[in-house]
């Protein structure tokens, strides 16, 4: 017989209002360190970076109206914080909306994907 298991589902917040219409997220998380390589050694380890996360967000738009419209961060570089609580954990970031795409096309749903950049979060 196999084992069975219940997985995870995620839920995403900015700025501490819930987007209940997000459809998916992918965080990545990075230490930007950089690779050392000397003539004697070859591969020698690494050298510390700049560690930060990108967070990728795909929403389902309502006919009504936009859940998060991204320009409003945007458009001044307004720091936002990002949270997802997945797996029993939480991870929260600050940082920026760097971009977003509206898309529309017959036969599927209306979406605005946004991407943010920030600091490297923890799964608490």
């Amino acid at each position: 017989m196999a084992n069975l298991d219940l997985y995870t589902k995620a839920q995403v917040y900015v700025n501490s209002a819930l987007l209940a219409e997000e459809a998916s997220v992918s965080i990545k998380r990075s230490t930007g360190a950089q690779q050392v390589k000397t003539v004697a050694k070859g591969f020698a380890g690494l050298s510390p970076g700049s560690p930060m996360c990108e967070i990728s967000v795909s929403n389902a738009v309502p006919s009504a109206d936009f859940e998060l419209d991204p320009g409003q961060f945007m458009k001044d570089l307004e720091v936002v914080e990002v949270t997802i609580f997945a797996a029993g954990r939480t991870a929260t970031s600050k940082g920026f909306i760097t971009d977003d795409n509206f898309s529309h096309a017959v036969d599927t749903a209306s979406k605005l994907d946004f991407t943010f950049v920030g600091q490297f979060p923890e799964w608490d």
